[in-house]
């Protein structure tokens, strides 16, 4: 017997338009088309007869969707046809779901077994309802990965008579209670031809209640079909189950629901990629219901990578205070090779880390054994976001003070000062086009964090994208993060790996350690890519960069498909313009009480502040980070370029400013 042939898409407009602004509208189609079936398919009979529990989502004579469950010992659930699922249970008397079960009404069924995270959905219409039972003739059915779902194992349970059910229209300190401990729940929707039944799940803190009673929740990336914000789109009424499979306790609220799709709490959840906010119009607390109880046995591995609710406040108000030094403690020193190590740090204070991207970089202020005066430098993450820490790999650096102490002295327990990361080196957060990672040296940093962020998101979102992650070393000794590497692109789905040694040592075996020998250039490139729509990312020496950017451009790829960062000078060959509105003019240093005269050949007002022995905090000198901003008290400046880093009004970075006529600053 042949099955059914799917429909072109089995997606309503509803669920298109969220695809759509979730960028994954094309990649998904196929996907849902053969997995959305219109029968059900022998594995999910044989899966529906086994099951301890099945959730409902029905709705009521007012449209208003509610969502319970229904438990017993398996069997209780037949699959007579691959159309037909047959239940032999009601919801009781003071469910409010009861008075959506009717014959013809639509019904959303979710099959979910605790003990081994497996659930699979039916939804369809009842085409028989008696005292006993109904049946549901399956008009959709599909499986769902188990990512978020907490395994539970069933524990015996002896169920006594039980209180009628507490009816309110607004959370209570109780319902709130039991909401801010959840680390599950069920969220059924009105579809257009239906209704459907969600599982959601997170750490416990994923979900809150806010000061004006809503329901708040994040979103994390699923199976693309937003068959549940779908159903929001087209109508925002819904309604929530939240299940204490310990006690039996069943909390259902019913209400209507919108999507957030920017904005600092979205910012701050890690992990969400949306936030859905519930307001609830009627809640009901429904004690000991369930005959069967779950006691929990093991969380989800997925979840460690998402928040909660209170680590978001942490962030929040870490980023409030992203320009004010705070101590962070030495968690620990990895070497990565012969001149990198890595440093891992902690807040010292307790509080969290504020939102950040992989590339950028993160300001740190160090006192010295006998030194007179702090040093600021800047060192970039060479790791995607994480919760608890931050990681920056430095360089040791013939006749560095800073990368001297941070190799030599620095050790797990000592602190160390941090601003909250920042830059504008990260990948372009709206495109989906394949990535090559170029990188030389140390400049290896940035795009190790890029590359890990790259995994990590495509794993989390089921679309990875294609990377080559093209590096050179001077040899083995070298190379950091090498075993990490090659495990990615031994098991990262996408990754592309090629790393080159320029004077590899005899104990470097080519294909092995190493891919070839030589210097990244664009003779690898060609030998390498295909050349289709790119984008790209370079870090290294300057004229790494400068040489890859000229060829490329070259190739006529196009300028804002490459992105780079170097460590040298600010700009590539021919960038800055000359200063050609810049005439020799007077600089007074208020503070330090001098005056003298800047000339075009002086440079920079840091580098004539220097020869001057005018002191200036500074690190990046590239006008990334504004370290170096001193106030304007009298007179214009200008700049060969516009710098990165934001700045005050009345503020100056004296890295890449020069003086327009006579100018006073607070130095």
């Amino acid at each position: 017997m042949s099955s059914p042939s799917p429909d072109p898409t089995p997606f309503h407009p509803g669920e298109l338009a969220v695809q759509e602004r979730a960028g994954v509208r094309e990649q998904i189609a196929p996907v849902g088309a053969f997995n959305i079936r219109r029968f059900l398919p022998d594995q999910h009979r044989r899966f529906f007869a086994d099951l301890d529990l099945l959730f409902v989502g029905a709705v009521d004579p007012a449209g208003q969707p509610w969502a319970t469950v229904l438990a017993g010992d398996p069997g209780f659930i037949a699959s007579p046809t691959r159309t037909s699922l047959t239940v032999a249970l009601l919801p009781e008397a003071d469910d409010p779901v009861l008075p959506g079960l009717r014959a013809g009404a639509p019904l959303g069924l979710l099959g979910l077994m605790p003990q081994n995270r497996r659930r699979n959905r039916a939804n369809g219409r009842i085409a028989a309802l008696d005292a006993a039972g109904f049946t549901l003739e399956v008009t959709e059915s599909f499986g769902n990965c188990p990512q978020y779902i907490h395994t539970r194992s069933r524990e015996p349970a002896a169920v006594a008579g039980r209180p009628a059910a507490e009816v309110a229209d607004r959370i209570g300190d109780e319902a709130r209670a039991r909401i801010a401990g959840a680390d599950t729940f069920f969220i059924a929707t009105n579809a257009p031809q239906g209704v459907d039944v969600s599982h959601r799940g997170g750490r416990p803190g994923f979900v809150t209640v806010t000061e004006d009673g809503a329901v708040l929740w994040p979103d994390f990336s699923g199976n693309n079909f937003f068959n549940t914000l779908g159903n929001l789109a087209v109508d925002p009424r819904a309604g929530l189950l939240f299940a204490d499979f310990e006690s039996g306790d069943l909390l259902q609220l019913a209400g209507t629901a919108e999507t957030i799709w920017d904005g600092p709490e979205l910012a701050a959840f890690r992990g969400a990629e949306r936030l859905v906010r519930f307001t609830p119009s009627a809640v009901v607390l429904r004690r000991g219901v369930l005959p069967v109880r779950f006691a929990p046995q093991e969380a989800s591995p997925v979840l460690v990578a998402t928040g909660t609710w209170d680590e978001a406040a942490q962030t929040r108000a870490a980023l409030a205070e992203r320009d004010t030094w705070r101590p962070f403690t030495v968690a620990r020193v990895e070497a990565e090779s012969a001149t990198i190590r890595s440093i891992y740090l902690t807040p010292a204070d307790g509080g969290g880390i504020a939102p950040h991207r992989a590339g950028q970089y993160l300001p740190l202020r160090l006192t010295l054994p006998g030194g007179d005066r702090p040093l600021l430098r800047t060192y970039t993450l060479s790791d995607a976001a994480h919760p608890g820490h931050l990681r920056i790999s430095v360089k040791r650096e013939a006749g560095g003070a800073a990368s001297g102490f941070l190799h030599d002295r620095l050790a797990p327990g000592d602190t160390v000062e941090a601003m909250a990361p920042r830059g504008e080196f990260v990948l372009d957060p709206e495109s989906r086009r394949p990535v090559v990672l170029l990188s030389a040296g140390v400049g290896i940093t940035p795009m190790i964090a890029m590359l890990n962020e790259l995994v990590r998101d495509g794993l989390r979102s089921r679309s990875p994208r294609e990377v080559y992650f093209i590096h050179g070393a001077r040899d083995g000794s070298e190379q950091a993060f090498a075993d990490h590497l090659r495990q990615l692109a031994l098991y990262a789905p996408g990754v592309n790996l090629h790393i080159r040694f320029s004077r590899p040592r005899s104990q470097d075996v080519l294909g092995e350690n190493y891919a070839s020998t030589g210097r990244v250039d664009l003779d690898l490139l060609r030998g390498l890519l295909p050349f289709g729509d790119y984008d790209f990312y370079l870090c290294g020496p300057g004229g790494f960069v400068a040489d890859l950017h000229a060829g490329l451009r070259g190739l006529n790829v196009a300028a804002e498909r490459i992105h780079y960062e170097f460590f040298g000078p600010s700009s590539l060959p021919g960038e800055v313009p000359a200063l050609v509105d810049a005439m020799p003019a007077e600089v007074t240093f208020a503070e330090s009480g001098k005056t003298v005269e800047w000339t075009p050949a002086a440079g920079s007002l840091l580098d004539l502040a220097e020869a001057s022995g005018v002191p200036i905090d500074f690190s990046c000198r590239s006008g990334r980070c504004g370290t170096c901003a001193v106030r304007v008290l009298s007179g214009e400046i200008g700049y060969a370029q516009t710098p990165e880093a934001a700045l005050s009004d009345g503020y100056a970075l004296a890295c890449q400013a020069h003086p327009r006529g006579a100018i006073s600053l607070s130095v």
